[in-house]
C-alpha cells in the first residue's frame, strides 16, 4: 500500500502536467483526483486547496536553468570571471526563455497582481533569485569589474526585469536576433558598467590560447575599447596587429589566452561589444612568435629550398590547407580562398575556414612567393616572369600581377576615360563590380600588368580560360563558348599610354603566355567599334577568323604547341 509521501508525489506530478496544460484557472482538484485515481478528499488532505497545490508544484517542479546557474555560482565561487557567469545566464534566457522562466511561474507572477496567495508564493521565489543575482554581482564587484558608481541593487533589479521580460514576449515574437548579436549587446551593457581603468589582478592558473579577429571602427580609442572588453574576461593579450583597413574599419587580429572556463562564445560576445564581424579559433604555440620572426623563419628555409614556398606562405597566413595547381585549375579568390600566382605555370591556392583572408595577408603571402621565385632565378630558374619594354616616349615593365596591385589597378581605371572603360567592359560600372584582386591575378589563367617608370600601373592584360562564368570580361558578350584549350584575351590601356606601342607589346606577351600555359586557341570578344583593339589583334601575326553578332565581334586563332624546353 502506498504511503502518504508516495501519494503526495503522484499528486504533485499529475498537478504539474495539468497546470501546464490548462493553467491555474482551468485546473480543478477533481481533475487532479481523476488523473491520480484518488478521491478528492485525499488530494485535499495531502496538498491542501488549489492555491497550496499550485505553490507545491512551483516549489518542487519548476526549475530555472539561469537561476540554477546563478545559485551554483553563489554556492561554489570559482575563478570564472563574473561577467562570464552573467553572459552565460543571459544566453540561457535568450536561447530557451521558458527553461529559465517556466510558464507556471510567469502565470503565478501575473496572478500575483490580484491573488494574495500567489503574491506570497512568488515573492519568496523571486527573493531567492534576487539574492543569488545580488551575490554574483557582489562577487563581480569584488573582482574589480563593476564601476563604483553602479548601484548593486539597481543592477540586480535590471537583471531580473530583463530575464522576465524576455520570457514574457518570447511566445509572441515573430522574429528574434541572432544569438551572437545578443551576446554582443549584453557584453556591451556589461562593459558600460565596468571601471574606466579596468586592471585586474594576475591569475596564475593554466590558460587556453585563442585567436580572435574583429573589425573595429578606424577611430582613436577603438582598439582600447576592444582591449578593455577582453580584459573583463581576464584575458591576457599575447599579440595584436592590424591586418586590414577598409571602409572606415580596421580588422584586428589578436592572439590571447583566457581562463579555461571562459568559452569561445563568451569571448566573441566580448569582442562584438567593441566591433563587428568577429571570428574565433583555437590558438597555438606559434601565436607567441611575432610576425617578423615568422617571416624571417620562412625566408631562412626558402634560401636553401625555394620549393618550400607554398607551405611557407600557408604557415605565414595560417591557412588550413594549401595546394599547388596549374594556372587553369582550382578555385578562384573568394572570402576564405586565396589564389596567388607563383610562377606562370604554377598557382598556389590557400584555404582557411575560421576567418576570411585580409588584404595584408594576401600581400604577405604573395611577397613570400615572389621571394622564392627570385631565389630560384638567382639559382638559374627562369620562371620569374617579366620584361622591360621600350615604348614611344619611355619604358615600361611588364610582369605578372600581384594581389597588392589592386589599388593601382583601381587608380588606372579612375584615370581612364569613360570611352576606354566602355570599350573594355561595355558597362561603365562593371570593372568596379569585379573584385579588384581578381583583376590583379586571383583567378585561373594569368594576369599581366604594365608599370610606368613612375611606378603606376598603366596597362592590364588578362588570359582567362574561355567561358569562365566569373571572369571579368567584356560584359555579357564576353561569355565566349567554353572550349577545351581556349584562352580568352582581354586588355585595357589607360588613355595616356595608348598609341605608344604598349598595347602591341602587352598583347604579344599575352599570346605567348597563353601558349606557355598550354592553350591551343585564343579568343577575343571585341566591340566592332573598338578599332584600336581590332588593329592590335591583326598585328599579332596569328591567323584569325571572326564572326559578328549585334555589334560584337568574336575573333579566334589557333596557337602552335608550346615548344619543348632545350635539353
Amino acid at each position: 500500500m502506498a504511503t502518504d509521501d508516495e501519494l503526495r508525489a503522484r499528486i504533485i506530478d499529475a498537478a504539474a502536467e495539468l497546470f501546464a496544460e490548462h493553467g491555474y484557472e482551468g485546473t480543478r482538484l477533481r481533475m487532479v483526483a481523476s488523473a491520480t485515481g484518488l478521491p478528492s478528499r485525499t488530494v485535499r488532505r495531502l496538498t491542501g486547496g488549489r492555491p497550496e497545490l499550485f505553490a507545491a508544484v512551483m516549489a518542487e517542479k519548476v526549475r530555472s536553468d539561469a537561476g540554477q546557474r546563478l545559485a551554483e555560482a553563489v554556492a561554489t565561487p570559482s575563478d570564472e570571471p563574473g561577467l562570464s557567469v552573467l553572459l552565460e545566464a543571459g544566453r540561457a534566457v535568450f536561447t530557451a526563455p521558458r527553461r529559465s522562466w517556466d510558464v507556471l511561474e510567469l502565470e503565478a507572477m501575473t496572478r500575483a497582481h490580484r491573488d494574495p496567495v500567489m503574491r506570497e508564493v512568488e515573492s519568496e521565489r523571486i527573493a531567492v533569485r534576487r539574492a543569488n543575482a545580488r551575490t554574483v554581482i557582489a562577487q563581480l564587484r569584488a573582482s574589480g569589474t563593476i564601476d563604483a558608481d553602479v548601484d548593486d541593487e539597481t543592477l540586480t533589479h535590471f537583471v531580473l526585469a530583463l530575464s522576465v521580460g524576455m520570457a514574457m514576449v518570447d511566445p509572441v515574437l515573430a522574429t528574434r536576433p541572432r544569438v551572437e548579436d545578443w551576446n554582443g549587446l549584453i557584453a556591451r551593457i556589461a562593459l558600460a558598467m565596468a571601471p574606466v581603468d579596468l586592471v585586474l589582478p594576475a591569475e596564475p592558473e593554466a590558460r587556453v590560447p585563442w585567436r580572435v579577429r574583429i573589425d573595429v571602427p578606424d577611430q582613436p580609442g577603438a582598439v582600447a575599447r576592444l582591449a578593455r572588453a577582453l580584459a573583463a574576461f581576464h584575458v591576457h593579450t599575447i599579440g595584436m596587429q592590424v591586418v586590414q583597413t577598409t571602409d572606415g574599419m580596421r580588422t584586428i587580429d589578436i592572439a590571447l589566452t583566457a581562463p579555461p572556463n571562459v568559452d569561445p562564445d563568451e569571448l566573441l560576445g566580448a569582442v562584438r561589444a567593441a566591433g563587428r564581424n568577429g571570428f574565433i579559433t583555437e590558438g597555438s604555440a606559434q601565436d607567441a612568435l611575432d610576425l617578423p620572426t615568422r617571416v624571417l623563419d620562412g625566408a631562412t628555409v626558402l634560401a636553401t629550398y625555394p620549393g618550400w614556398a607554398p607551405q611557407a606562405a600557408a604557415q605565414l597566413v595560417e591557412a588550413d590547407h594549401f595546394e599547388v595547381v596549374d594556372p587553369n585549375e582550382g578555385t578562384d579568390d573568394r572570402a576564405n580562398v586565396l589564389r596567388l600566382q607563383w610562377t606562370p605555370d604554377r598557382h598556389v591556392v590557400l584555404q582557411r575556414s575560421w576567418a576570411p583572408f585580409a588584404r595584408a595577408e594576401q600581400t604577405r603571402a604573395s611577397a613570400l612567393l615572389r621571394l622564392s621565385a627570385a631565389i630560384a632565378t638567382l639559382s638559374g630558374d627562369a620562371d620569374a616572369l617579366g620584361w622591360v619594354e621600350p615604348i614611344s616616349g619611355g619604358t615600361v615593365w611588364i610582369r605578372l600581377a600581384h594581389p597588392e596591385d589592386a589599388e593601382l589597378v583601381a587608380a588606372m581605371h579612375a584615370r581612364s576615360s569613360e570611352r576606354t572603360r566602355y570599350l573594355r567592359y561595355v558597362s561603365l560600372g562593371e570593372w568596379r563590380d569585379v573584385q579588384l584582386r581578381r583583376l590583379a591575378g586571383g583567378h585561373r589563367g594569368a594576369t599581366l600588368v604594365a608599370m610606368s617608370e613612375e611606378g603606376a600601373i598603366v596597362g592590364l592584360g588578362n588570359v582567362f580560360p574561355a567561358g569562365e562564368a566569373d571572369a571579368p570580361t567584356l560584359g555579357e558578350a564576353g561569355d565566349a563558348p567554353r572550349g577545351a584549350g581556349a584562352a580568352e584575351l582581354a586588355l585595357i590601356i589607360e588613355d595616356a599610354y595608348q598609341r605608344r606601342g604598349l598595347g602591341t607589346r602587352m598583347l604579344r606577351h599575352q599570346v605567348a603566355l597563353a601558349q606557355r600555359l598550354g592553350f591551343t586557341e585564343v579568343v577575343a570578344v571585341v566591340l566592332a567599334e573598338n578599332t584600336g583593339m581590332l588593329g592590335l589583334l591583326r598585328r599579332t601575326g596569328l591567323h584569325w577568323t571572326h564572326t559578328i553578332d549585334s555589334g560584337t565581334t568574336t575573333w579566334r586563332a589557333s596557337l602552335p604547341p608550346r615548344p619543348d624546353p632545350p635539353t
